[in-house]
């Protein structure tokens, strides 16, 4: 299950425009492929950007897992439920951009294209001009250059993904049974009561769909649903709703525990993410509609 002890913390790592703060990390290590620590199955509150630069490497958003290439990008949004998926055991190189703002601006349009597809795609060029400007971007802030460089490097980076064209995008195989199910968890989470009614609705044993979990996604089916149902009591919280409410339309039946699991997720209880995320907003709406 993931821990909070991974989020980014772009308070203290960060650069900022116009309330818009971003944070970038370069890892280029050794991991095992079937580390489950690796990239643990997890959401959180920004949009974030997964370029891969040397790496055999899957990506999971939400229900569909995709092949990454060598140059090519995922975009996971904010609630989004995702993980990198490492092949083999190997040196794999990769650079992650965190972004916290207001994804109703302008800026931000590409995200809300009908043809929007996680999986980002990109010809010889482009994908040499794009990890240009990301270890460029890297590099002035490891220097310390001026807030400036740093903007002007981050939107020349969101540029190429808003000028992107989607095209039909080919996703991991799955057997077809784990595909029916994650695409149902994720259409029913809150009337599934737990994982013993999947495997009656879907007529597979728990060994069967526990080995494909592992094999492919490197989770178990509980934490999966856990997380989906998690990510879904997140966005009520931010939305208003009763930490009560956030419980029960997520599918949990106990307060208590569901108190428990979403704070060891988010590393607050809903109660105090609900206070925050709602100062967030009205912050983040006084500052845009004054800037657009």
């Amino acid at each position: 299950m993931y821990e909070p002890k991974y989020l980014p913390q772009l308070h203290e790592m960060s650069s900022s425009l116009f309330g818009m703060h971003f944070a970038i990390v370069h890892n280029n290590k050794y991991r095992h492929c079937d580390d489950p620590d690796a990239d643990p199955l997890h959401v959180h509150d920004y949009l974030e950007i997964f370029l891969n630069v040397s790496s055999d490497v899957s990506f999971l958003v939400n229900n569909n897992l995709y092949p990454v290439p060598m140059g090519d990008a995922v975009i996971s949004c904010p609630g989004d439920i995702h993980m990198g998926i490492f092949h083999k055991s190997a040196v794999h190189e990769h650079v992650c951009i965190w972004i916290d703002a207001d994804f109703n601006t302008p800026l931000f349009s590409f995200l809300h294209k009908k043809d929007f597809c996680s999986l980002f795609s990109f010809d010889e060029q482009t994908k040499k001009q794009l990890q240009s400007l990301v270890f460029s971007l890297l590099d002035i802030i490891e220097k310390e250059g001026s807030e400036l460089e740093k903007v002007s490097y981050l939107l020349q980076i969101l540029t190429i993904f808003e000028k992107k064209t989607h095209h039909d995008t080919e996703q991991v195989y799955l057997p077809e049974t784990l595909q029916k199910v994650l695409d149902d968890i994720h259409e029913n989470f809150s009337e599934i009561h737990s994982v013993n009614d999947i495997l009656t609705s879907h007529f597979v044993s728990s060994a069967t769909l526990t080995r494909w979990f592992r094999k492919y996604l490197h989770s178990s089916p509980r934490e999966y649903l856990e997380s989906v149902r998690l990510s879904n009591a997140a966005i009520l919280l931010a939305n208003g709703h009763s930490v009560t409410e956030a419980c029960m339309r997520s599918g949990f039946s106990d307060c208590s525990h569901f108190i428990v699991l979403f704070k060891k997720k988010f590393g607050e209880t809903p109660l105090k993410y609900k206070k925050k995320q709602i100062q967030v907003h009205l912050f983040k709406h006084k500052l845009f509609t004054k800037i657009f």
